[in-house]
């Protein structure tokens, strides 16, 4: 199939908490495209860049955090309002246009404060993306305000992520088991949705009752990082073994992580066309069983798994074996628990 394309990572090693490095995991997993979401803000986009987009083999589109700082810590980016930069992410993009496609917030109680605080940080996202003509993904979980008053903010193109998260301010209404209403109207008014994995943002319950009220994402996409390459998210493959466990066909799996986020993106990849850069993914089918698991420890066992056997990236193997597994940071990545005062 063609090579994987994910819509949704962390790829800037070494000068944030979360990040993985780019190439390694795209070896392990299939994946000859990434889109980093929001690891670098205003003042640490050129490091992005110069020390990990550059020289990467894989390729890598990063949106801007309206942190001016990005991820650095775990400590809250925007619990002071004075990392907001508006100016600054709009100049960014501005000056980075072929690898800067969007921008990014992550809109947690406790990552923006609540109130009019949060409200400000959102008003101030949106701000930037609509001054630099670009689209916005705001992550959500823990939300401070009604989904639906995000969702009436927000423009059509831009979107949303971690779409089927077991986390209070979600997507789902479980008493219903079923979408809430203002999610499908903001489909229909052009928003999209985004998995994002990770370490807290798929649940088994509510991809179920998204599945079933026929609400399909548009991305599928893993949000590797530091805190879930090593479970529950693993890898893309593994991440779309879950979707074929759920009844998705695996036609569509492929394309909503493949040429759907291309598109998104820019990129001339995700296909297999004549002519094309020949970014190649070989998964393997492994029987089972297997035991898969989501973001609140529940586990289900299934009869097959997706593997990636071998990733070409413009003809060339990358080999696994030769570049091995991402690096540890010598630094403590938080593990509290996934609470309101935790990171989501």
């Amino acid at each position: 199939m063609p090579g994987l394309v994910d819509f949704h990572v962390h790829v800037y090693w070494g000068a944030t908490i979360w990040g993985l490095e780019a190439d390694k995991i795209g070896a392990a997993g299939g994946t000859t495209a990434f889109l980093d979401t929001g690891s670098a803000g205003a003042i640490t986009l050129a490091g992005l860049r110069r020390y990990v987009i550059e020289p990467s083999r894989t390729r890598i589109r990063a949106l801007v955090h309206i942190c001016t700082a990005g991820l650095i810590t775990t400590l809250g980016e925007l619990r002071d309002p004075r990392y907001l930069d508006v100016d600054g992410t709009v100049r960014t993009i501005d000056q980075n246009r072929d690898i800067a496609p969007g921008v990014k917030i992550r809109y947690s109680e406790n990552i923006v404060g609540s109130g009019a605080q949060a409200k400000a940080a959102l008003d101030a996202a949106v701000e930037a993306a609509e001054q630099a003509g670009v689209w916005l993904m705001v992550h959500i979980g823990y939300t401070p305000e009604p989904i639906p008053e995000i969702l009436d903010r927000l423009r059509p193109g831009d979107v949303v992520t971690h779409s089927y998260t077991p986390l209070t301010g979600g997507l789902v209404d479980m008493s219903a088991r079923q979408m809430l209403p203002a999610v499908i109207a903001a489909r229909d008014a052009g928003i999209e949705f985004d998995i994002g994995h990770g370490k807290s943002s798929f649940g088994w319950h509510t991809a179920q009752a998204a599945l079933d009220s026929g609400f399909p994402p548009d991305y599928i996409s893993s949000d590797l990082h530091r805190g879930c390459v090593h479970g529950p998210a693993f890898s893309l493959p593994n991440v779309m073994t879950k979707f074929w466990l759920l009844g998705m066909p695996l036609e569509e799996i492929v394309a909503r992580c493949t040429i759907a986020p291309a598109r998104k993106l820019g990129l001339d990849a995700g296909t297999l066309r004549v002519g094309a850069e020949a970014d190649i993914a070989v998964l393997a089918v492994d029987e089972g069983p297997v035991t898969l698991v989501d973001c609140t420890g529940v586990e289900r066992t299934w009869d097959r798994e997706l593997r990636a056997a071998h990733t070409f990236r413009a003809g060339v193997r990358l080999d696994p074996e030769v570049l091995g597994p991402s690096e540890e940071l010598p630094v403590e990545l938080s593990s509290r628990p996934m609470t309101r005062e935790a990171d989501a």
